[in-house]
């Protein structure tokens, strides 16, 4: 064979490798790619895997939370449900007509002091002559005379009667006059704007003042805060105490007294009488302790407090709207305090401290195997004050059972005071 055909050979046979090797190469590289091609949509369909149970995770999640937040508000709904105190007027639910507490045996619940045979303290109970000049005082404050005809001078502590027309800058404002219906002041009790009463100290019946006074800046009337005033007043007369005398007594006081010194006897026995009285109240409340609490009279208890108290605040709104033109308080709340809800938390502990009492009282009454009745009551009452009237309201508006509630009190009372000793 030729040579040349040899070298010819040999280039053909590497130019077939050299193809060849070509070929591999493209056919590699397709192959790569290929395989690329589909690690990619295998890594598509994987990471597509992936989100879609990411989303579904996801989604479980926020329902799961949608689920919580709605059980929890519904949950916090029906809690707030339950803790709620609901108004009831119905005052004598839990009580029987004796005035005891349905079905609760007290005496089992409550341990009493010794209540048989105990002292009191005389410092405690005595009314001093300090206390008996100040009741004194008050009388005679109350029957004071106003004297449009006198020479006397205007001191502090005087009661005065007095016209006056209030200006801002040369004009009258609202509520700054007596528009010709005479005032009366008591100097220096505070009752006007600071520096107005001490101005009439020294002037007497018929002088006219001229009073000039600054309104604080928090007043709480736009138009007057912080503003000057002149008020143009007019004295019409000064009251006077009368004497302290037995003809005072006499005439004024003779349903207790009839002179002086029987007043000043009849108070230091009628205080005394009281002080003892609330002091035995007190000694017997707190030093007992009551094991538990009726639930249904405590749940019953709560109702009715809460009643009574959402109606003195509907009538002092209805006061305050028919005196002043407005109401006194916006909401319940306002009128409280404090939220419903921790309103609703407090009565708990001031019903059980009201309960303490009548669980007390009516102990006492069953250790000494006692009871009240109707008639009872209508007797204290008519001895008390001369009619057993208000008993017929207070059964009216409350019902027997919570009425007679008062007896129950005065008759264990009544025993406690026997067994005290005061020294």
């Amino acid at each position: 064979m030729p040579a040349c055909f040899f070298k010819t050979a040999n280039n053909d046979r590497n130019g077939l490798k050299e193809m060849s090797k070509k070929e591999s190469k493209t056919e590699t590289e397709n192959l790569s790619l290929s395989k690329q091609r589909k690690l990619e949509r295998a890594k598509k369909r994987a990471a597509a895997k992936r989100e879609s149970l990411i989303l579904r995770i996801t989604g479980i999640v926020i329902l799961a939370a949608i689920i919580g937040v709605i059980g929890y508000a519904a949950g916090s709904a029906i809690y707030r449900s339950v803790k709620s105190v609901k108004p009831s007027a119905d005052y004598s639910a839990c009580l029987t007509d004796n005035g005891f507490i349905k079905d609760v045996n007290a005496a089992a619940l409550v341990t009493l002091p010794e209540y048989k045979s105990f002292t009191a303290p005389l410092s405690e109970i005595e009314y001093s002559d300090e206390s008996v000049d100040a009741d004194i005082e008050n009388v005679l404050n109350s029957h004071q005379v106003l004297q449009t005809e006198t020479d006397k001078k205007i001191e502090d502590g005087d009661k005065v009667s007095i016209e006056y027309v209030g200006t801002v800058d040369g004009v009258a404002f609202e509520g700054g006059s007596t528009n010709d219906t005479p005032a009366d002041l008591t100097i220096g009790s505070g009752s006007y704007i600071d520096d107005f009463e001490q101005q009439l100290i020294g002037h007497g019946v018929g002088d006219h003042v001229t009073v000039e006074v600054t309104f604080p800046e928090d007043y709480g009337k736009e138009d007057l805060n912080g503003k000057d005033a002149v008020f143009e007043v007019d004295i019409d007369g000064i009251y006077e105490k009368p004497e302290f005398t037995d003809e005072f007594v006499a005439e004024n006081l003779s349903e207790n007294a009839s002179t002086v010194a029987e007043y000043r006897q009849y108070l230091k026995d009628s205080h005394y009488e009281e002080n003892l009285r609330n002091w035995v109240d007190n000694y017997l409340l707190e030093n007992s302790q009551v094991s538990s609490y009726p639930k249904a009279y405590l749940k019953n208890l709560k109702s009715t407090t809460k009643y009574t108290e959402q109606q003195q605040f509907e009538n002092m709104n209805q006061m305050s709207q028919a005196y002043y033109g407005y109401t006194m308080y916006e909401t319940f709340d306002d009128y409280v305090g404090m939220t419903e809800a921790e309103y609703d938390e407090s009565l708990d502990e001031t019903c059980k401290e009201q309960m303490k009492g009548e669980l007390v009282y009516q102990a006492i009454l069953e250790n000494e195997g006692l009871s009240v009745t109707e008639a009872d009551y209508r007797a204290y009452l008519t001895e008390k004050d001369g009619s057993d009237d208000s008993l017929n309201s207070e059964v009216e508006q409350y019902g027997l059972g919570y009425a007679m509630k008062n007896m129950v009190k005065e008759k264990a009372l009544e025993i406690a005071l026997r067994g005290v000793t005061v020294q």
